[in-house]
């Protein structure tokens, strides 16, 4: 029996235009296939728009701030220094608007990809509603992101509080500033505002900073913050919070100990859950403890309906969601499947000075009972070191017991740049010895990662 074939508006649908959008779009079109993308916030997504390219910016700022403020000790003299906070945001405007996102819409029209300025819902499985009109689609792909979690704290919604979103928008610092939480928004906004002159206080539930990363990495950088004059309170809960005149009463609690503090401002850095107001229960879509989840190869339980990005993780980082997008476009359109391969996924965090590792940690590995080697080193010993009179900060690289390299952390300057060398070297499975022997550049930070390689046992 004959069985007419459906007519779809579009062979793909893309509900969400950040970093996954953009790629599965763009890689469906190149295949010849007809796309539309939906997107009824900003077009490219959190991170250009709100996110990694505005903090920064700002990131970057506070860092020429500090170093202007040391320059004295270099011969230079400065006088008269302050900070214009209106220019830094308009600086940090003009980087948002040179970002490709900033020409999203032009980008999708030249490779023929339809943009719909509405929200997405499904209705049927092959179906969404967005601004009324009914829109079909042989595949999705949903990279609708993730959002802030705030937790139910008495009285937040009363106090008022900021996220990310709102803090790259403040027309001036706060005075006081409280931030929950101990991540990578946490740490990267009590860098950004302690270095702009607000009195920082970081609380977090857990007994350490950056809880995923070495415990030498969450040492160093509480250390640092302390140093700095940003409180850190560490195993801290935030209880309830209330009005006191235009001042934020914030109660915490620490172990038996119950006590309030008074601030400007509280900013919530406590996690983020996966965007899910598309609606996919109405596409047959199954959720698994409240999230999207999909199989090996980034498909959900309705075979047309693939999903990347921060609404799937396990990674919540722009470049994974690149990844997991190109690989999900391939598989919806391909019958020779990719399955994504997350051994090795670097991970930043843009402090001064800059962290970034890769790989398994120690306590990781010593949970898995995995026999290791570790080998470490000081950037203090180095030459470059020296003449930058930079000495915070240290290379980490563990084996297995054969020597490859199996994981690295780095706090050092240009730490994001250095790890890529142990990213590599784990990808190609080369043991520490072997990148102990190449010929590393003298004075630079690398050298760390080689005398680290060395010292390996």
């Amino acid at each position: 029996m004959f069985h007419k074939k459906h007519a779809y508006d579009f062979d793909l649908i893309v509900i969400g235009s950040g970093a996954g959008g953009s790629v599965g779009a763009h890689y469906a079109r190149s295949l010849g296939k007809s796309v539309a993308i939906f997107e009824a916030d900003a077009i490219g997504g959190e991170c250009p728009n709100f996110a990694c390219i505005p903090t920064k910016t700002l990131l970057h700022t506070a860092m020429m701030y500090e170093n202007i403020k040391e320059s004295k000790e270099y011969g230079i003299n400065v006088s008269g220094l302050s900070i214009n906070f209106h220019a830094v945001r308009k600086w940090k405007e003009t980087v948002v608007s040179r970002t490709g996102a900033a020409h999203g819409v032009e980008s999708f029209h030249r490779d023929g990809i339809q943009v719909i300025r509405e929200r997405a819902r499904f209705i049927s499985p092959h179906e969404v509603d967005a601004g009324g009109k009914i829109y079909s689609a042989a595949k999705f792909l949903l990279v609708t992101g993730s959002k802030v979690f705030i937790p139910p704290i008495t009285g937040l919604n009363d106090v008022g509080y900021i996220t990310f979103k709102e803090a790259i928008e403040l027309t001036e610092p706060p005075k006081t500033l409280l931030i929950f939480g101990g991540g990578v928004v946490g740490c990267e906004f009590a860098q950004i505002f302690a270095t702009f002159g607000t009195k920082v206080t970081l609380v977090n539930r857990s007994e350490k900073l950056l809880g995923k990363e070495e415990d030498e990495v969450s040492d160093l950088i509480q250390a640092l913050f302390e140093n700095a004059g940003i409180t850190v309170l560490t195993n801290t809960s935030v209880i309830k919070t209330e009005k006191q005149g235009n001042k934020k009463v914030v109660h915490l609690q620490k172990g038996d100990k119950e006590y309030f503090e008074t601030f400007d401002e509280i900013l919530i850095a406590t996690g983020k859950v996966p965007s899910l107001d598309f609606a996919p229960e109405k596409a047959g879509i199954v959720l698994e403890k409240g999230r999207l989840h999909v199989n090996r190869y980034l498909q959900t339980n309705v075979p047309h309906i693939y999903a990347a990005g921060d609404v799937i993780g396990p990674y919540l980082f722009t470049h994974t969601g690149y990844y997991q997008s190109d690989i999900a476009a391939h598989n919806a359109f391909s019958y020779d499947k990719i399955v994504p391969d997350y051994r090795v996924v670097p991970r930043c965090v843009f402090v001064i000075p800059e962290i970034a590792s890769v790989g398994i940690t120690e306590q990781e590995a010593r949970e898995k009972k995995m026999k290791i080697k570790i080998g470490i080193t000081p950037i203090a010993v180095l030459g470059r070191a020296n003449t930058s009179n930079e000495f915070d900060g240290f290379v980490k690289i563990i084996t297995d017991n054969k020597g490859v390299i199996i994981g690295g952390s780095i706090v050092a300057p240009r730490a994001g740049e250095m790890i890529h060398e142990v990213a590599l070297a784990m990808k190609c499975r080369v043991t520490a010895f072997e990148l102990a022997r190449m010929i590393h550049a003298y004075p630079t930070y690398s050298e760390a990662i080689k005398i680290a390689c060395s010292l390996v046992e």
